[in-house]
């Protein structure tokens, strides 16, 4: 007997994807009680479904251990034990499932339909906290300037079209997007009538999910890391980048990785597109223009920062 409905949340990246995983997996029992499975066997540490999504596509430094046939044979599994009569994998690492044909076969056979969600952002926004997390991680170790991202991602980053090629399969009745915002974790859960709660083992408060390192930093740690043999080595550097770095006063933060026009022109390319989704969505998505640009400026790359820590300790003495 076939389920009823396969969620596909496909990210963006960095549209507060993290916090939305880990608070899927928290209520994963009230998931269940509204007939959706979150599937457990198919899941890293941080409770994404980066296993299932990497099986089909690898991502650079990332790869998978399962084949496409593996993953969706645990899959099933998983469902067949499962009274559920939905599913829901995560991942902002999703490939476009459909160019594989077992996968368009096996959800011809198990489900009744596909619903897919989104989580958009200003893409200059996107752009500057993606080139924040492949700076900071050890396994990618990102050397390049934030214009050079820009360049290899801009078909990942206009977002009428990716949507518009899940629609064309799955049609745009079973699209769902969602605003980035302070609220996102909320916001998704609306879409399944739950209320977000406080289900973990720790202190009440909102939790930051993989933390962004602080931007002054990002320009230092590129030109240190480049010292870096392994992803061990490049962690003590950018951990001794961050101490460092308290000590130096914003007043040296001068160095300018993306600028205002940089950040319009950007904003700019995908007006057309934005406008696009916008009228195929049959909402305003004025919030992917920018509202407030300002220079992102950081601590130079060959600032020592050594120096800095030296002055501060003869000023103690």
């Amino acid at each position: 007997m076939k389920k009823d409905t396969l969620y596909l949340h496909v990210g963006w990246s960095k549209t507060g994807t993290s916090a939305i995983q880990l608070q899927l997996q928290l209520q994963q029992d009230d998931l269940l009680q509204k007939g959706i499975l979150y599937p457990q066997s198919l899941q890293w540490p941080d409770h994404s479904h980066h296993p299932f999504a990497l099986s089909f596509k690898g991502s650079g430094a990332y790869q998978s251990d399962m084949t496409p046939e593996q993953a969706l044979e645990k899959l099933r599994l998983e469902m067949v034990s499962s009274p559920a009569e939905n599913v829901l994998l995560s991942s902002e690492l999703s490939p476009f499932y459909f160019n594989n044909p077992r996968f368009s076969a096996f959800v011809s056979e198990h489900f009744s339909r596909v619903v897919v969600i989104f989580t958009i952002r200003a893409q200059s926004e996107l752009l500057l906290s993606l080139f924040n997390q492949l700076v900071k991680d050890p396994n990618v170790r990102y050397g390049a300037s934030l214009f050079t991202l820009a360049m290899r991602n801009i078909h990942w980053l206009n977002f009428y079209q990716n949507i518009r090629q899940w629609s064309d399969v799955v049609g745009r009745e079973n699209i769902m997007v969602i605003p980035y915002s302070q609220n996102v974790v909320k916001d998704f859960f609306d879409k399944f009538g739950l209320p977000v709660r406080d289900v973990a083992e720790t202190e009440p408060g909102p939790r930051i999910v993989n933390p962004s390192l602080p931007t002054r930093c990002l320009a230092v740690l590129q030109a240190r890391g480049r010292k870096a043999n392994d992803a061990a080595s490049f962690s003590r550097i950018r951990d001794e980048v961050l101490a460092l770095s308290e000590k130096v006063p914003n007043i040296h933060d001068k160095f300018v990785i993306f600028s205002v026009p940089e950040q319009q022109a950007l904003n700019d390319y995908f007006m057309s597109d934005n406008a696009r989704l916008s009228e195929f969505l049959g909402g305003d998505i004025g919030f992917l223009q920018g509202q407030e640009y300002r220079p992102v400026k950081v601590l130079p790359p060959g600032i020592k920062l050594e120096e800095h820590m030296s002055n501060a300790s003869a000023k103690k003495v």
